[in-house]
């Protein structure tokens, strides 16, 4: 028999307890001395972050629409696309021409067909889904202020984006419209691998083929450049376009490009500004440095200037270690070369603007009694073709006397809705140079010194001008310069000519802007001396 302490007692619930000192009693608590063991195994030990996971998939689909869409835009798969459909076309004539013939047979050729039709379709198909999954999951990102951290926004419901994702969907219909008149040519070659060569069936079952493989054919002929818009590094920018714009452009360059900016871009813009004006030199003023920076590079981009003049430019007003991380950082969005697309791609809109710069550039390089004489300068452009019955015509205007003065403008348009604008401000003092300037001189102060000046202190006039859908053809606008008196100091007429619908301008618009992309994607300027001030 068990002896039991005198110091222990007994308990129906915890058996036999000892106490050496009442004190010393502790209350014994189930599964207090250890963890409790995880029932689900290791894996569940710690939750996923959703956030983050949403943010590996958005990763995912960017990489996967950037390398299938840049495959499916390379030339020789773009001639690839255009030319499968003829030459299954060409298969089922000969099939029907001689039936006989052993290389004729339906599906013998499939061998061919299918492989090329894979190829040529299927990185198109899917870089379009892929552009689509990514658009939405950024969207949703962006709501969550994973993005930016602590900005939030709705994405979708800005401006524009309604039309970007047509685009989108435009795209993938595209490709949806290719992919079965491929897949039907293809079930037409395997029915007519069944039948009988010398019977009416396998001849109408080819000629079936050669109407809808010519389709594919023909189809890829006329949606080439919307293929060639994938697998674009900034991808709502062709996609994009711009519905609001200022009236009064503080800086015609600055202000235009980023008219021109998707909703997307438009945010990282502001970022970049803010890291500009950060890398400046004390005393320089931010808006000037913006425009002379785009300046430069619109002169560099055009062969005006090599990529060492420009550097040394930019050293004059901007810290030399702030150079490279502000204009040739390769995963900037905002580098050297895409900044020169940005620009490219806002002449692909407006290309009149560029005549204003081009001509007030000729003006002080050749010393024009409009810069040296001249109380007021003002300039007009308008593009010659004005599509849907709409145009847009911009006044450059310059007040070159030495005081602030204040002016009217009046825009008259015949026939237009309205047919009359006023406009009034206030235009500051810039005094012209006294004769021609040199476009860069290290001593003297030269075109790229006064140029920017003439873009910030002039005002630029950004003015929508729409005559009745059933006007067409040659159309006047008529501009007068007045001053607070209501003296007239200057009147121009320009003309433009007016459709009534929808023109070829879209689709030379879309060339340009392609062609705009591709100086965005070509290597940043090497073997530069940054870190040596000028």
């Amino acid at each position: 028999m068990t002896k039991i302490d005198p110091k222990c007692h007994t308990s129906h619930r915890s058996g036999i307890v000892c106490m050496t000192d009442p004190t010393s009693i502790q209350r014994v608590i189930a599964g207090k001395g250890g963890e409790l063991p995880t029932p689900y195994g290791g894996v569940f030990e710690k939750g996923e972050d959703p956030l983050q996971r949403a943010l590996d998939d958005y990763n995912r689909a960017e990489e996967h629409r950037i390398k299938f869409g840049k495959f499916a835009s390379k030339p020789y798969i773009v001639i690839m696309r255009r030319a499968t459909g003829l030459l299954i076309a060409l298969t089922a004539l000969s099939g029907v021409v001689a039936p006989d013939h052993p290389l004729t047979r339906p599906t013998l050729m499939l061998l061919l067909w299918i492989p090329l039709l894979t190829l040529s379709i299927g990185p198109a198909l899917i870089a379009g889904e892929r552009a689509m999954t990514a658009m939405v999951l950024r969207s949703s990102l962006w709501k969550q202020g994973a993005i930016v951290k602590g900005m939030s926004r709705d994405m979708m419901a800005e401006p524009g984006m309604g039309r970007i994702k047509t685009g989108l969907n435009d795209a993938r219909k595209h490709n949806a419209i290719a992919t079965a008149f491929a897949g039907f040519s293809i079930f037409l070659l395997v029915v007519a691998g069944g039948l009988e060569t010398d019977s009416l069936a396998y001849n109408f079952v080819l000629l079936v083929t050669m109407a809808s493989s010519l389709a594919l054919s023909f189809h890829a002929i006329f949606t080439t450049d919307e293929i060639r818009r994938l697998g674009d590094r900034l991808p709502y920018l062709v996609l994009h376009s711009p519905t609001n714009h200022p009236t009064q452009l503080d800086t015609i360059l600055g202000d235009l490009v980023f008219a021109h900016l998707d909703p997307d871009l438009s945010l990282s813009w502001g970022q970049w500004e803010n890291q500009l004006s950060r890398s400046l030199l004390p005393g320089v003023d931010s808006m000037q440095a913006r425009e002379r920076i785009l300046y430069l590079l619109h002169l560099n981009g055009r062969g005006d200037l090599s990529d060492e003049d420009t550097l040394g430019e930019l050293k004059e007003f901007i810290n030399s270690t702030s150079i490279k991380p502000l204009l040739l950082d390769e995963e900037s969005e905002f580098n050297w070369k895409r900044l020169q697309r940005l620009i490219e791609h806002a002449r692909a809109w407006r290309g009149e603007v560029f005549d204003l710069l081009d001509r007030l550039q000729n003006d002080l390089l050749s010393g024009s009694s409009s810069i040296t004489q001249d109380d007021w300068r003002m300039d007009l452009a308008l593009a010659p073709r004005s599509d849907d019955g709409t145009g847009h015509l911009f006044i450059a205007l310059n007040n070159q006397t030495e005081e602030n003065r204040h002016l009217r403008v009046e825009v008259i348009v015949p026939g237009g809705m309205p047919e009359s604008q006023e406009h009034r401000f206030e235009l500051t003092a810039c005094p012209g140079p006294e004769g021609p300037v040199k476009i860069a001189d290290k001593l003297l102060e030269d075109a790229l010194d006064w140029m920017p000046r003439y873009l910030e202190t002039g005002v630029i006039l950004w003015i929508g001008i729409s005559w009745g859908r059933k006007l067409r053809g040659i159309r006047n606008v008529q501009v007068i310069l007045r001053d607070d008196d209501g003296v007239v100091m200057d009147s121009r007429i320009i003309r433009t000519e007016a459709y009534s619908g929808e023109s070829n301008l879209a689709g030379r618009r879309l060339k340009r802007m392609l062609a705009a992309r591709k100086t965005g994607e070509t290597p940043l300027p090497s073997d530069l001396n940054v870190g040596v001030s000028a």
